[in-house]
């Protein structure tokens, strides 16, 4: 036995086989692509939880839904997809399928709005001829994506590539961002800019940002922006694509239609800025319309206002597909990016996390983007009106569960992560189109701008698990979703778990095949989601110091790649909870750990 276990589970429990090893969390699947929202954890791999720890007809609570992977997972137990009966096959594992229900709580406006309508439905025929009708209608009455190709003869556009207008110093000229940073052969954004005017080579940093001014209708007030010009059109012509640079009746096109005025019946909704608020290219944006162009924003009010004639279940659901095109890829935070040995752009969508905009902001056709979508609603669609089970979605906080004591038979969540995302501020701009955003005062969060500390966020944690020790069975358990980088995030954590009166009953990770944007970028992140697996009573507390358990963590490893470097730091952090251990080191102190003792062996 491994020195640091020091309790055993007994192995006929049928649970003992998931928490044993990592379990992948693809980031596809039928649901998956329906719509983004941070974090989202696949429907398949928690109906894997939830199949393995309840029996059909067995309620399943979640206290911090999200878009509803929960719902929706517990739903799909009944109809179990191929990739689901292969993964509890692989994992020798044997659920009991079978219809289960779902108590799903989310405090936030938009999750709770698309968890609704996924937990119910519209049939989906009468969906899919909604949808297209709507679409048809705003084609034949819109001229607004129509344009030339290089030979003059008419097409559609399918996104356009502008550019920040910089001022080269040295010159006092104007010119684009894409004409100063943007290198061909091979395709690469450089660090350094050229003036095309003078030659002046400088930092990108040197050349500074030009605004310009314009009368915003809607607040009745100039507003000060920063100046954008499309640089490179994406456009089709029958079958056949093709890419152009932008000319002079495009930039024209382009004045015209942002000189429109927006619809006096749309009215304004102001952006809540919070942690998330940059000087530089959030200039002039201080409301909802101001992340898009003016051609994107009033196809989105059309498409919004005309999803009322229909029924409100198919309404509410074509609104939910536009919300799904919308924060990701209908605004100027939807980018292009460089890839190696690429010789021409890659298309991608908004930073997932962030309100981020780039200086080459990407304007797509969301008439043709959400045609797109639609296959994905489809199958969703199809496959959940076959769902016998049902979830109810709470639009609360649950830090106040209405459910009586001991009537969950199971609790599947995922936390916020302390400062990781700070969801309202993301979320809002999918919430203030369905006209009411999160109140931030029940959100759980470390932020300087709500004025929630540690001790503060640790304090609603706990509240939150009173209430699920005090609704879970005496038998049942619950399993909880956790990232973080920080230390004091993790003792955070367990101090509200264990004052609420839980304890770590076993520990694995959720193997993430793609990291969050988040993930990815940020200092010391960690990669692979620690999964921990809590029953109530009184946790074991070990002896063990916190270095001990890296240091055998290091030892057990046999690689030295950066994603084991993040598996490793997941591990430590199971060891520490499972033992009753406080957390000691941050990601990043643990990665130059971690690269000093595996430097000291070789």
């Amino acid at each position: 036995m491994n020195k640091l276990d020091t309790f055993f589970i007994a192995e006929e429990q049928p649970w003992v086989k998931l928490y044993n090893m990592d379990l992948p969390s693809t980031r596809g699947g039928l649901f998956y692509n329906t719509f983004a929202y941070p974090t989202k954890i696949s429907p398949e791999s928690i109906a894997i939880y939830i199949a393995t720890h309840t029996k059909p007809g067995d309620t399943v609570l979640d206290v911090f839904g999200g878009s509803g992977s929960t719902g929706i997972a517990a739903l799909m137990c009944e109809h179990p997809t191929e990739p689901m009966k292969a993964m509890a096959k692989k994992f020798n594992l044997q659920p009991e399928w079978g219809a289960r229900n779902a108590i799903v709580y989310e405090i936030g406006k938009y999750g709770a709005f698309a968890s609704q309508v996924m937990a119910n439905p519209p049939e989906q025929k009468l969906f899919t001829k909604a949808v297209k009708k709507l679409l048809d209608t705003m084609e034949d009455e819109l001229p607004n994506y129509k344009t030339k190709d290089a030979e003059g003869n008419m097409g559609v556009i399918r996104h356009i590539i502008y550019s920040d207008i910089v001022l080269c110093t040295h010159c006092g000229k104007e010119f684009t961002y894409y004409a100063g940073m943007v290198r061909y052969d091979p395709l690469r954004i450089d660090g350094d800019g050229i003036c095309p005017h003078c030659g002046h080579k400088g930092k990108a940093s040197d050349f500074s940002y030009v605004a310009e001014e314009i009368y915003d209708n809607l607040l009745e007030m100039l507003i000060t922006r920063r100046k954008r010009v499309p640089v490179r059109v994406y456009g089709q012509t029958g079958r056949n694509k093709w890419v152009r640079e932008a000319d002079e009746t495009d930039i024209e096109q382009f004045k015209a239609t942002e000189a429109l005025e927006y619809p006096n019946q749309y009215e304004a909704q102001k952006i809540m800025w919070g942690e998330l608020y940059r000087s530089g290219y959030h200039t002039g944006i201080s409301h909802l319309h101001h992340f898009y162009t003016k051609r994107n924003f009033l196809v989105m009010y059309l498409l919004w206002k005309r999803a009322e004639m229909f029924e409100p279940k198919v309404r509410d659901a074509i609104r939910l597909i536009l919300l799904s095109y919308n924060a990701s890829h209908a605004t100027l935070m939807t980018r292009v990016v460089v890839k190696k040995n690429s010789k021409d752009f890659v298309l991608t969508s908004a930073q997932s996390g962030v309100l981020y905009i780039s200086s080459l902001p990407v304007e797509k056709n969301i008439l043709m983007g959400v045609r797109r979508k639609l296959k994905s609603f489809e199958d969703a669609f199809t496959y959940l009106n076959r769902c016998s089970g049902h979830i109810d979605v709470i639009n609360k906080s649950s830090q106040q569960l209405t459910q009586p004591d001991e009537s969950i038979d199971y609790v599947f969540t995922d936390p916020p992560f302390g400062d990781f995302i700070p969801y309202a501020e993301v979320n809002q701009i999918n919430e203030l189109w369905i006209g009411e955003p999160t109140n931030r005062a029940d959100e759980i969060i470390i932020s300087q701008s709500q004025k929630k500390d540690v001790p503060c966020y640790q304090k609603m944690m706990t509240e939150v698990f009173g209430e699920m020790k005090r609704v879970l069975k005496d038998d049942a358990f619950a399993t909880v979703v956790f990232h973080s980088s920080k230390a004091v995030v993790w003792n955070a954590l367990c101090s509200a778990y264990s004052d609420a009166g839980f304890s770590v009953t076993a520990t694995t990770s959720l193997d993430k095949s793609q990291a969050s944007f988040k993930q990815v970028v940020s200092e010391g992140s960690v990669q692979g989601d620690p999964l921990i697996l809590l029953s109530k009573g009184k946790g074991i507390h070990s002896t063990l110091h916190s270095q001990a358990i890296l240091d055998e963590v290091i030892e057990n490893d046999d690689s030295d790649t950066t994603k084991n470097e993040r598996q490793i730091y997941a591990k430590y952090i199971g060891k520490c909870l499972k033992l009753g251990i406080a957390v000691e080191f941050d990601a990043k102190t643990a990665y130059d750990y971690i690269a000093r003792k595996t430097e000291a062996v070789k």
